[in-house]
């Protein structure tokens, strides 16, 4: 049988005193970043640790889930097929 693995994160957000929310950074991984990749120009960025495992996503500006999803599914099926060879 499998185990299986939770999944947690964190999220800090950054806001204005007239209640605007100006940055939102989600910590998936306690882990060094040693690496940011833009996804939407500079509005959604990606950040990966040496093992390319993502750490976190920092949403600067108005991002779809659809981007969220895309990214997040994209490094599961990375790390898959790393666990899987």
């Amino acid at each position: 049988m499998s185990k299986k693995r939770a999944i947690s994160f964190e999220a800090s957000i950054c806001g204005r005193d007239d209640g605007a929310i100006e940055a939102i950074y989600i910590k998936i991984l306690p882990d060094k970043v040693s690496r940011t990749v833009e996804i939407s120009g500079d509005r959604l960025l990606a950040d990966y640790n040496n093992e390319e495992k993502l750490v976190g996503i920092e949403i600067l500006a108005p991002a779809t889930i659809a981007q969220l999803v895309d990214l997040i599914d994209a490094d599961r099926r990375s790390s898959f097929r790393k666990f899987i060879s």
